[in-house]
């Protein structure tokens, strides 16, 4: 499921951007994972953005192990942006290895200050899921810039081929987006937006077995009697609704450390699965000093269960699932990043005068006993 910024994606600077990330779980799952983008203004009313990510799950550098990982993208986001793609690793237990890969394509232009639109596409591919993701996305303004309307629309044309699945099986999904930005004053900026989206076909990922009559799950490594296929419903429908704020401090001086600023968001999210969730996050940005930048920032998220999803399956049950993410639980993400601004730094290369450096670390806790360290360190380099 793609999911839209409230304000749409803004490329307004030539630059590259590389970065790379490192997800430790607790169950012994890694994930490392390397993000090039590049962004090229074309003219002063089109700009163009390539990316690519890489994602290393389980390499043989890194760990091996069992289980099956967050279900609100707080942790999994990274490895799941481009396609919603499957998960690191089957609830049998198996050492699951893969690579992921995935490309971004898109521009945006200007339309004499009319309309702004941009068009990209996604495309990610691993040993089991393909994904391509194009995207439309409109954007206007009103009231001298003050109020900005968004709408966007993309479809995700999905293969899954999991495992567990005798066939390759096809999953699409519609995704629609509006939202609505108002600046309430030169240090406030308020967003409300709403997402849609309604998918058919292979929901399940075919990654992981159910285990039924009592058999235990770790037993569960081949389909067998006792051992079955996820079964889902083949069609579901979400909607998730929006709100934020963000606010600029600016105290007496010139200076730059009299800057700081806060954000809140949340959003509430239902589906036909009979599962709701709702998700708070703030952050807090203040700079240390004229080249360093600290954010500190916090998420709590909350989920109710999917009305087929059960301890325990026998084989009359039509509806299965060992899916973590189709669980009722709660996690918390709570991170600390640092941006070192190189422009007028001592030593720093000629090409670099204009760029940063960054380095973040979040932990990750869930209620279903999952727990995940995230490293990021990323050079950004202006051109």
């Amino acid at each position: 499921m793609v999911i839209f910024a409230m304000n749409g994606n803004a490329y307004a600077e030539d630059y590259s951007v590389v970065q790379g990330y490192m997800h430790t779980f607790n169950n012994g799952i890694d994930v490392y994972s390397g993000v090039f983008a590049l962004n090229k203004d074309l003219s002063l009313q089109t700009s163009s953005y390539l990316k690519y990510t890489v994602d290393l799950i389980n390499p043989s550098f890194g760990g091996g192990g069992e289980g099956g990982g967050g279900g609100d993208d707080a942790v999994n986001g990274n490895a799941h942006a481009t396609s919603g793609a499957s998960s690191a690793v089957s609830s049998s237990g198996s050492n699951s290895k893969d690579t992921r890969h995935g490309f971004t394509a898109g521009v945006t232009h200007n339309f004499n200050n009319i309309i702004g639109v941009e068009a990209y596409i996604d495309y990610s591919k691993e040993k089991d899921y393909k994904s391509t993701t194009p995207t439309l996305t409109l954007k206007k303004d009103f009231n001298d810039k003050n109020t900005t309307l968004t709408a966007g629309y993309s479809r995700n044309f999905d293969t899954v081929h999991g495992q567990f699945m005798d066939n390759r099986e096809k999953r699409n999904t519609n995704n629609y987006f509006v939202g609505l930005t108002q600046v309430i004053s030169p240090m406030t900026v308020a967003q409300i937006g709403y997402s849609r989206s309604n998918s058919s076909g292979a929901e399940s990922e075919g990654i992981r077995l159910v285990p039924i009559n009592g058999v235990a799950a770790s037993t569960c490594t081949a389909k067998g009697a006792n051992c079955l296929a996820e079964a889902f419903p083949d069609k579901r429908t979400r909607n998730a609704y929006l709100a934020g704020v963000n606010h600029y401090f600016l105290t007496p001086g010139f200076s730059v450390l009299n800057k700081s600023s806060v954000k809140f968001n949340f959003r509430y999210y239902t589906d036909d699965w009979k599962i709701k969730s709702y998700m708070g996050e703030t952050e807090w940005s203040k700079y240390l000093s004229g080249h360093t930048l600290l954010r500190l920032d916090y998420r709590y998220y909350n989920q109710t269960k999917a009305y087929f999803q059960q301890d325990n399956y026998t084989a009359a049950d039509a509806l299965r699932s060992a899916s973590p993410q189709l669980k009722s639980f709660s996690s918390n993400l709570a991170g600390v990043k640092l941006t070192y601004f190189l422009k007028d730094a001592k030593g720093a290369p000629s090409f670099m005068k204009q760029g940063s450096v960054e380095g973040k670390y979040e932990f990750y806790t869930q209620s279903l006993g999952v727990n995940a360290h995230v490293l990021m360190a990323g050079l950004r380099i202006p051109f």
